[in-house]
């Protein structure tokens, strides 16, 4: 064989049979038996040394398409990749995993690229299969076009049986809300009214003991005194059940790098929500916790349909995820969206201690929630001219080095309801001002990112701007776009599924995966030309308001507050009979925008 095949064909890192190696968590990774590569740099960097256990060793290719190719010497049921690249943390590599029974016949299972970051970062495929080999072909990074891994492992499935319940069944399982670096709150119901408890701690324990401190039948128990970043064990006791045990993970603190999914007009019942929510109740996709933008519950926010559409289907995931929402406009067609806030116990950190807007911190992020049905018109408690006081006030304040701003109404949009002038007029200027990363919305039922934008048109080269997207693709009917695409658009596409961010200290990173779990679209934003929150001060600003202005890091009340018992009245979600999915046009079609 002459030295030009034998580059091509680089057989290495032979073992005796595919066993399997510890890695990290929901990779149960198999040995190769084998690894091989389309060629290497001629400086001994083989496709071998990916096999090594080593970041510091490499195999490097040259060329966009070049590929490394394991081995596992027979058939297994193949879930996931795990790949360390070289110089990850200063670079983006642009990928596919496909698999191959036969070393001849790929089928691709993953597309997108990888994190910034030089740690193993695992890749979950479409579906899992049956396969002997896998190969990761590397189309190029952001600094050249060559392919460079420190550490290449094969995942198969890995078995994670949730801890049973016991005792009677809660109507509704624990839900984790308000979650910060140093407290939480775990929410439920129960059919009859008592006095529970949680039992939790770090790591494994469940030996520290949160008792509520009333007898009822809507219960939300603080956890307080928490660690930043850490992971805590919890079981609820309460009527005579007993959970399982779940766990969670505090808010990072500012130096930690962060993964969070988001999506909108989701809470059908229908078999759409269902695909989505099948990726996403999988510990390796739904990140560290959840942004929800508006629509929460079809067709009109009742009680009875948070509880079918929202916390019946979702409660794999609600228990072990905290869960962070903004109302939408269906949520205002019941008693101007009661429901929603007698559902959710939200941080409130504003001058009317209301849960329609908030903000809360998650490593580098800062996080703002705002209540834009609010904004365009719809009756209620909420006070715009409050909000929008408050919203300045709160971007300002923040150090943090990204913000992130999510709601339901799009300031940019070609779908079927197009942009929200209103929002745009009235917000937009605060995003520009104080440095706002990236608008996260809804309403419209389909996925669209805008370039960077300031003012009415697309931001100038070297001038700074907001990206806008719309992620209402969460299970309500998708609704085509109408007219070609505009030039603002980035991208656009009809499609369930979900968008995954990933944020560090120097780079936010996101990719709407659809229900197939491929990346349908990525992009990066780096922090150049970002200003600093102070810039403009408190003299200076659009808004005031009369009412003093509550700091970002309030936490929860040690009571919550939220609904209570009626003596003598049974709760509408013991009672109301379970509705039909909302997954016809008609059952998610609004109502007209309310006057101004």
């Amino acid at each position: 064989m002459n030295r030009s095949i034998a580059a091509r064909l680089l057989l290495a890192a032979f073992f005796t049979s595919p066993t399997l190696l510890h890695a990290a968590p929901d990779c149960l990774a198999y040995t190769a038996t084998g690894a091989l590569a389309s060629a290497d740099d001629g400086d001994g960097n083989v496709a071998g040394l990916t096999q090594d256990g080593k970041l510091d060793t490499r195999w490097s290719g040259p060329g966009k398409g070049a590929w490394l190719q394991l081995d596992l010497g027979r058939l297994q049921k193949i879930a996931a990749a795990q790949v360390a690249w070289y110089d990850g943390s200063g670079r983006t590599y642009h990928f596919e995993v496909s698999t191959s029974k036969d070393g001849q016949n790929f089928v691709k299972g993953f597309g997108g690229d990888s994190v910034r970051n030089n740690s193993l970062q695992t890749y979950e495929l479409s579906n899992t299969r049956s396969a002997r080999y896998l190969r990761l072909t590397v189309n190029g990074n952001t600094s050249n076009d060559w392919a460079s891994v420190t550490e290449a492992k094969i995942c198969g499935p890995a078995v994670k049986t949730p801890a049973p319940d016991s005792g009677p069944s809660l109507p509704r399982k624990p839900y984790l809300q308000s979650v910060s670096a140093s407290s939480a709150i775990v929410a439920f119901r129960t059919s009859s009214s008592c006095t529970p408890r949680v039992k939790y701690g770090v790591g494994q324990d469940t030996s520290l003991i949160a008792n509520a401190t009333r007898s009822d039948r809507y219960h939300a128990i603080k956890l307080p005194s928490l660690k930043a970043g850490t992971t805590y064990s919890y079981i609820v006791e309460a009527c005579g059940s007993v959970t399982g045990v779940r766990q969670f993970r505090t808010a990072a603190g500012p130096n930690r790098a962060i993964h969070f999914t988001a999506m909108g007009d989701y809470g059908t019942g229908g078999s759409d929500q269902a695909k989505v929510l099948a990726l996403l109740n999988k510990s390796t996709r739904h990140g560290d916790f959840m942004l929800t933008l508006g629509d929460n519950a079809y067709s009109s926010g009742t009680d009875s349909e948070f509880q079918n559409y929202v916390f019946a289907p979702m409660a794999p995931l609600l228990r072990e995820t905290p869960f962070f929402p903004s109302p939408g406009n269906h949520e205002y067609e019941s008693n101007d969206a009661q429901p929603y806030i007698d559902n959710f116990y939200l941080p409130a950190n504003n001058p009317e201690r209301a849960e329609y807007y908030y903000s809360f911190d998650w490593g580098p992020v800062h996080f703002v929630a705002l209540d834009s049905s609010c904004a365009i018109g719809y009756s209620g408690p909420c006070d715009d001219n409050r909000q929008l006081a408050w919203a300045e006030d709160d971007l300002a304040a923040t150090n943090q080095p990204w913000k992130i701003v999510f709601f339901h109404h799009p300031p940019w949009s070609s779908g079927d309801h197009g942009s929200e002038i209103e929002m745009r007029r009235d917000y937009a200027p605060l995003f520009e001002e104080y440095g706002v990363d990236l608008v996260l919305t809804g309403h419209d039922h389909n996925y669209e990112r805008s370039k960077p934008m300031k003012g009415d048109a697309v931001a100038k080269p070297g001038e700074r701007g907001v990206v806008y997207a719309v992620v209402g693709t969460g299970g309500a009917g998708l609704r085509s776009f109408d007219g070609s695409q505009p030039s603002w658009s980035a991208f656009r596409g009809l499609m369930y599924g979900y968008l995954s961010v990933r944020a560090d200290q120097n780079l936010l990173q996101a990719q709407m995966i659809d229900t197939n779990g491929i990346a349908r679209d990525s992009f990066t934003i780096e922090p150049a030309l970002k200003k600093a929150a102070s810039s403009l001060p408190m003299a200076a600003r659009r808004f005031t308001s009369s009412a003093p202005a509550a700091p970002a890091a309030t936490q929860p009340e040690a009571e919550p507050p939220g609904p209570r018992e009626q003596p003598g009245v049974e709760p509408a979600f013991l009672t109301a009979p379970k509705p039909a999915p909302a997954d016809t046009p008609e059952a998610v079609a609004d109502k007209p925008t309310p006057a101004r």
